[in-house]
């Protein structure tokens, strides 16, 4: 396996030459914030919270989609990143319902973690937030479709891993929705997997909902 030296926030690393920068930052023990990268899907870049800076490029760079080259510089918390970060999270807290003390997701919400640790500590929106129809998906999953962040995990895993491709995204900009082509169940037995990948409360499990708040 080919190394190569990279440094990150001014310290030298030897990461592997294949690894994209989110990856180089992993195995330096550097945290990265990211909603729709995952290590067993491919690459989408479209959440864009894992962006950083990278020197001699004239704007951040989103490190999931971005392959490690010889002797790169990278910077994961400078202040332009911070501002990259909270951007982000201000729009998708646009239309994020805040009902965060009756989500079964509350506690271990990626959404939460993030706004806490990178997000403004107020709103500049106030306008009326989107509601999205919620889908029938069949008898493991719960949806409530207004608290996705269109990180597209569920759909990537339906086509990648489950072998299905069931799930898609549409309409464009705010109007984007995730669901089904036609009206039909997700009937692989790797349904359950959906509701752990999701990284907000949009998919929840249907059986256990409201089950650790009885």
């Amino acid at each position: 396996m080919q190394l190569i030296p990279i440094t990150i926030n001014n310290r030298l690393f030897q990461v592997r030459a294949n690894a994209s920068v989110l990856q180089a930052c992993e195995e330096a023990s550097i945290e990265v914030p990211r909603f729709c990268y995952h290590e067993k899907l491919s690459v989408a870049g479209n959440c864009r919270m894992c962006l950083v800076e990278v020197e001699k490029s004239p704007k951040p760079v989103v490190s999931c989609a971005m392959p490690v080259s010889k002797n790169m510089v990278i910077y994961t918390n400078t202040p332009l990143v911070r501002k990259a970060r909270e951007a982000v999270l201000e729009f998708l807290l646009i239309n994020h319902p805040l009902d965060c003390p009756i989500c079964d997701q509350a506690g271990e919400c990626d959404l939460q973690d993030e706004t806490l640790q990178y997000a403004s500590d107020r709103g500049r929106f106030f306008e009326f937030k989107r509601s999205v129809e919620d889908k029938e998906c069949g008898p493991i999953i719960k949806t409530i479709m207004t608290r996705c962040i269109h990180c597209t995990r569920c759909i990537r895993f339906s086509a990648e891993i489950a072998g299905q491709e069931v799930l898609g995204a549409f309409g464009r900009g705010t109007d984007t929705e995730i669901g089904t082509y036609v009206q039909s169940f997700i009937k692989t037995e790797l349904s359950g997997n959906l509701v752990d990948l999701c990284p907000v409360g949009a998919l929840t499990s249907k059986p256990y909902a409201f089950t650790s708040r009885s």
